[in-house]
C-alpha cells in the first residue's frame, strides 16, 4: 500500500514558505451536520387501547354467543336429546347409587332404574290417553260453545264496536266492508315438540339408551365434560369440584320440584273434583306438567282450566271457580312451598329465570321452556367457576 502523503522534506518547505510570508491563516474550522430532531409526540394512550382491546372482546363474544344460540337452534333434533338425558341422569342417579350401595353394580342398577321409569311414565300415559282423546275429539264443539258464552259476556262492549263502526262509515260517506275471516291452523303439539310422531319416536328411544348409559359409567361423561373447559392456571381439582356441584344442584333441584308439581297435581286434581270437574285428575296431571315451566307454565294452565270449564258448566261463574282455585293452589305453591322447599338450593333470581324461560324457549320451542330453570342453574355454576365469565354469574344470581 502507497504512502499518498507529501514526503517531509516538502512538507518542512511548505511550512517555511508559508512562515516566512507573514500570513496567519486561521485554523480550519470544522462544520458540525445539522441534527435532524424528531418532532416530540405525545405518549400512546393506555386506557384507549384497553377500551379498544374491550370493545373488540366484546364484540367477538357477541358474535360467539349468536353463532352458539344459532348452532343449538339448527342442531337440535341432535342436542336435545343429549340434554334431556343428561338432566334425567341427574334426577335418577340417586337411585343407582341407593342400589350401589346394597351391592348391585352400577349397569345393572341403571337398567333397573330406567326400565321403572319409562314403565312408570308408559303407564300413566296409558290411563290418561283415553281421556285426554275424548277431549281433543270435543275440541271444536268445545271451543265453539266457548265463543258463544264469552261473545254473550262481550256483548255490550260488542254493541258498542257496531255502533262506531256505523258512525265511522257513515262519517266517511261508505259502506263498512267485512272483515276478512282468519283461517285457523291446527297444528298437533307432538309436531311443536319434536316435528312429528316418528321424531318423537326416535328421540324417546335415544333419551332412553343415552340416560341408562350415563347412569352405567357413573360420573365419567360429567368428569370429561367439566375437563374441556377452560380454566385459569393453577386450578387443579376445580374439574371435579364443578362436576359435583353442578350435579348436586341440578339434582336436588329436579327431585324437589318434582315432588312440588306432583304434589300440585294432586292438590289441584282433589280440588277440581270437588268442584264437579270432570276428568280432574287429568287436569291434575297437565297442571303438574305445566307447572315445570316457570311463570309461564301457570298462566297456560289457568286458560285451558278457564276454557275447559266453560265448555261443562252452563254457568259462568261457576265455570270461573276452577281457574280460581287452580290460581290460589299456584299461589300457595310458587310462594310458600317452592321457597321453603327449595331455599338456597335455587340460585338463580327472578329476571335471569324469566329470560332463559324465553331464551331456550325460542331455541328449543317448549323442551326448551321446561328445561330452562335446570339449564340456567348449570350455566350459573360454570360461570360462578371460570374468571372470564363471573361478572355474568353475578347477574344470574339471587
Amino acid at each position: 500500500m502507497t504512502d499518498e502523503r507529501p514526503p517531509r522534506a516538502m512538507r518542512n518547505t511548505l511550512e517555511w514558505a508559508i512562515r516566512s510570508t507573514g500570513i496567519h491563516l486561521p485554523p480550519p474550522v470544522f462544520r458540525e451536520e445539522p441534527v435532524l430532531l424528531e418532532p416530540d409526540l405525545p405518549a400512546p394512550d393506555a386506557s384507549a387501547a384497553q377500551r379498544h382491546t374491550a370493545v373488540t372482546a366484546g364484540s367477538l363474544a357477541v358474535l360467539a354467543t349468536l353463532a352458539v344460540v344459532y348452532t343449538l337452534h339448527l342442531a337440535r333434533a341432535l342436542v336435545l336429546p343429549v340434554v334431556i338425558a343428561i338432566l334425567l341422569s341427574f334426577l335418577l342417579r340417586g337411585a343407582v347409587r341407593w342400589l350401589k350401595r346394597h351391592r348391585i353394580n352400577e349397569p345393572l342398577g341403571a337398567a333397573i332404574v330406567v326400565l321403572g321409569s319409562t314403565t312408570l311414565v308408559l303407564g300413566a300415559l296409558a290411563l290418561l290417553s283415553a281421556p285426554a282423546s275424548d277431549w281433543i275429539d270435543r275440541a271444536p264443539a268445545a271451543l265453539a260453545q266457548v265463543e258463544r258464552k264469552v261473545r254473550t259476556l262481550a256483548a255490550p262492549i260488542m254493541r258498542w264496536e257496531a255502533t262506531a263502526a256505523r258512525v265511522e262509515s257513515m262519517a266517511s260517506g261508505g259502506a263498512g266492508a267485512a272483515p276478512a275471516g282468519a283461517v285457523a291452523r291446527r297444528t298437533g303439539i307432538m309436531l311443536q315438540l319434536f316435528g312429528g310422531a316418528a321424531n318423537l319416536m326416535v328421540a324417546s328411544i335415544s333419551v332412553i339408551f343415552l340416560t341408562y348409559f350415563l347412569l352405567a359409567s357413573g360420573d365419567l361423561f360429567m368428569r370429561k365434560t367439566m375437563k374441556a373447559l377452560p380454566y385459569s392456571a393453577g386450578t387443579s381439582g376445580v374439574p371435579q369440584k364443578i362436576s359435583d356441584e353442578v350435579e348436586s344442584a341440578v339434582s336436588a333441584y329436579l327431585r324437589v320440584s318434582t315432588f312440588i308439581n306432583i304434589g300440585l297435581g294432586l292438590a289441584t286434581w282433589g280440588v277440581l273434583a270437588l268442584l264437579g270437574m270432570p276428568n280432574a285428575g287429568l287436569w291434575g296431571t297437565l297442571a303438574g306438567l305445566l307447572n315445570v315451566v316457570p311463570y309461564l307454565g301457570a298462566i297456560a294452565t289457568t286458560g285451558i282450566l278457564a276454557v275447559a270449564a266453560l265448555t261443562v258448566f252452563d254457568s259462568v261463574g261457576h265455570a270461573m271457580l276452577v281457574p280460581a282455585a287452580y290460581f290460589g293452589l299456584n299461589m300457595i305453591e310458587s310462594n310458600v312451598a317452592t321457597p321453603l322447599l327449595l331455599g338456597r338450593q335455587f340460585p338463580l333470581n327472578t329476571v335471569a329465570i324469566l329470560v332463559g324461560v324465553m331464551l331456550w324457549g325460542f331455541i328449543w320451542g317448549i323442551p326448551g321452556a321446561i328445561l330452562a330453570v335446570p339449564l340456567m342453574v348449570t350455566l350459573k355454576i360454570l360461570c360462578d367457576h371460570i374468571p372470564a365469565l363471573r361478572t355474568v354469574g353475578d347477574y344470574l344470581g339471587s
